[in-house]
Parts: C-alpha cells; sequence; structure tokens
C-alpha cells in the first residue's frame, strides 16, 4: 500500500531533490533547443530522451506507439487500476531564431518558439523524481513525449490508434509555460480552457498577364485582398459579438515577379471560436462567399477548410482536486483560476474529450510571447515545474 505522504513536506522533499538535477535538466533543454525538429520529424529528439529515459532505473520505455517518433516512459507498470498520463510535446515551428543564446537552433528557420524544449526536460525530471518514489505512487504513471502538437494532430494518431486503450488511462495532465502569466504561479480553469483551432486554405486562380496591362488579366492578387477584407467584415457584422470568432492570415503566397500579375495566390489562415455552432456557421459562411466573390471579380477560388483541434475542455472534479493538493505546493496565493480561456489552440483536446484531464498553465513572466524569434524561457523553473509535476502525479 502507498504510504500516506504530509504534502507540504513531500512537496519541499521533492523541490530539493529537483534543484539536484537542475543542471541536468538545463543541459537536455539546451540540446533540445539547439537541434529541433518539426512534427512527425523529431527523430535526434526522440533519441535523446530515450537515451535519459533508458539511463532511470524503474521506466519501461516504448518507442514508436502510433507514431515513429513517440516516446512512453512508465513508471509503476504493476501497480493496479487505470494509468495518469502527464504530457509533454516534442515538435517546434518554422521560426527563424533570432535569440542569440550560445544554444541557439542549428536548423535554418526552424525554432523551439513554443516552450517545447523546456516541457520536455521537466517531464525528464519529473521521471527522475518519480522513479526515485516509485515506492510510494498510488497508481501507473505514463509519460508521454508526444510528437506533432503544433497544429499537425499527434495527439488525434495517438488516440486513434487506441493508446488510451493500450496503456489503461483514467486521466491526462500537461503543463504548458505560459509568457503573460506572473513568474512561478499556476492557473487553472474548470470547464473550457482553449479555443477550438481550425486551418483555412483558399486557393485563388485568376488569369497571368504583364502588370502594366491589367485589363487583359485576371488578377488573383486584388480577388485574395477582397476576400480577407470580406471574411473580416463577415466576422464582425454576422457573428453575435457577444460569441468569440476570430480569423488570421499568416500565410499568403502569390507570384515570382514584381511586374508580373500571377496566375495563383494562396491563402491559409485560421479560425479560433469556443462555440462549435459559431465554427459551423463560420465555415459554412466562408465556404458559400469564397467562390462568389472571386466569381464577381471573374476568378475563381475554392476553400480547403480543415477542422484541426476542439476545445480543450478541462474536468470541473479534477481542477477542483488539483487546486486542492496544489496549495501546500504553491502556497494560498500561488494558484489561480484563469479567468478567461486562450483563445490559443491545443491538440491535448483529443485527450480531455476522451477522458477527464486537465491542461494547466505554469506563468514565466517574461517579455516575449510564444512563436516570436527571440522568444526564451526562464531555466530557473525546471526545477520547479518537474517538482510540480512529480508532487501531482503522486498526490492525485
Amino acid at each position: 500500500m502507498a504510504e500516506k505522504i504530509d504534502p507540504s513536506a513531500f512537496g519541499a522533499q521533492l523541490l530539493a531533490e529537483a534543484e539536484k538535477i537542475a543542471d541536468d535538466m538545463q543541459a537536455w533543454r539546451r540540446e533540445f533547443h539547439q537541434f529541433p525538429e518539426l512534427a512527425f520529424e523529431e527523430n535526434i529528439t526522440a533519441s535523446k530522451i530515450r537515451r535519459v529515459l533508458d539511463s532511470i532505473p524503474g521506466v519501461e520505455v516504448t518507442s514508436g506507439f502510433a507514431i515513429s517518433t513517440s516516446v512512453i516512459g512508465v513508471i509503476g507498470g504493476d501497480l493496479p487500476g487505470p494509468a495518469l498520463v502527464v504530457r509533454a510535446c516534442m515538435d517546434a515551428i518554422e521560426v527563424e531564431e533570432a535569440t542569440g543564446v550560445s544554444f541557439a537552433s542549428c536548423m535554418p528557420g526552424v525554432m523551439h518558439a513554443s516552450g517545447h524544449d523546456a516541457h520536455m526536460a521537466v517531464l525528464l525530471g519529473t521521471a527522475k523524481l518519480l522513479a526515485a518514489h516509485a515506492d510510494r505512487l498510488k497508481r501507473k504513471v505514463v509519460l508521454l513525449f508526444q510528437p506533432a502538437g503544433e497544429g499537425r494532430g499527434g495527439a488525434k494518431t495517438l488516440v486513434e490508434s487506441n493508446f488510451l486503450e493500450k496503456f489503461n488511462v483514467s486521466n491526462c495532465l500537461a503543463l504548458s509555460w505560459w509568457p503573460e502569466l506572473p513568474y512561478g504561479e499556476l492557473f487553472l480553469k474548470k470547464g473550457v480552457m482553449t479555443a477550438l483551432s481550425d486551418r483555412i486554405h483558399i486557393d485563388v486562380r485568376g488569369v497571368p498577364g504583364h502588370a502594366a496591362e491589367p485589363h487583359m488579366t485576371v488578377d488573383p492578387v486584388t480577388i485574395a485582398a477582397h476576400l480577407i477584407v470580406a471574411i473580416q467584415t463577415m466576422l464582425s457584422r454576422e457573428v453575435d459579438p457577444r460569441e468569440t470568432a476570430l480569423i488570421s492570415f499568416g500565410q499568403i503566397e502569390s507570384g515570382f515577379a514584381y511586374n508580373v500579375i500571377p496566375e495563383q495566390t494562396n491563402l491559409w489562415g485560421t479560425l479560433r471560436a469556443f462555440d462549435p455552432r459559431t465554427r459551423d456557421f463560420v465555415q459554412k459562411r466562408i465556404e458559400t462567399m469564397v467562390p462568389g466573390i472571386a466569381k464577381a471579380f471573374r476568378g475563381l477560388a475554392s476553400v480547403e477548410y480543415t477542422r484541426n483541434y476542439a476545445q480543450v475542455d478541462n474536468d470541473t472534479a479534477l481542477v477542483a482536486k488539483i487546486m486542492e493538493i496544489g496549495k501546500p505546493f504553491f502556497g494560498d496565493d500561488g494558484i489561480n483560476v484563469l479567468e478567461r480561456p486562450l483563445l490559443s489552440g491545443e491538440d491535448f483536446s483529443y485527450f480531455s474529450s476522451h477522458v477527464p484531464s486537465v491542461f494547466m498553465l505554469m506563468g514565466t513572466g517574461l517579455e516575449y510571447g510564444l512563436h516570436q524569434p527571440v522568444y526564451d524561457v526562464p531555466e530557473s523553473m525546471l526545477a520547479f515545474s518537474a517538482a510540480w509535476q512529480a508532487f501531482a502525479a503522486m498526490t492525485l
């Protein structure tokens, strides 16, 4: 039977132990940061994770489940009953780094600008702490290093490949560092925690020609400009202003020369909303509007609308439990209720839609936000976060 834990004393003990491996976590984080890899290509990253997990006694390692680059570590595998999953994502994003740190990305145009390098290092530290206290575990803990968390559906692939059933999972936790929140404080919210997130691709076709003879062409760039304005106008005039609906176009591709009107323009964007009914309305309107507006300008246009993530729905009872157990660790002022859900998309929603789960935010209090070329993380938080994850896994 698991030993009864005095929360305050045990939290302090775990934090002291985490500080002893802080240098290891810093080294792991910097290795991950220096060699970032995009979704489903995390081969170097997976190899580094396996190397560390294999060196920790009592961790059963599974590589390549459902996705060739996935890595899963299990602690307390002989314990009866369902398991708790603690997840960290592995992939980087397409951003050219501008931090100037000595361990900056070696991969041109690819960077860990979401903090996944730190999340992985923290989860490895959590593995060390849990393995050292395996005799005190109340249930099996599954440490999931998940590929393709940035819009490519890694969690979806795992869930559809029966990951939850294979490892008998009853709950999932994930911790993300958030720069806009106060340093070292934990933020939770019952119910909807993040927005649903979709991908929109609009393909506009025209007739190419010389820029000096636009009357002889059908300009897809002009059509694309009208489409962007029309879609933004639709959001502000057709969606109930009390509902959240945001569309941003972050990528536009067209043409090869400044003085040639091209044949084709491509737009890529994303929808964020909280209500699936809002998504249904906006998708239908875009699919109706886009071909009609293009036709009005003598062009053609098609829409490829991909539903990426649902909302992360934090389990109410599990949030309440974490708030309860978290107070001895963080103190009364260090654990907070998030006022409003995030407009960020998060593929952790594939887990939260199947089993009671909680997505947690740890504030880093930084000036620069996620996905910026100068984004960095405070390495002083590595030990604290690892201790918290281990504490939560052992006291829930």
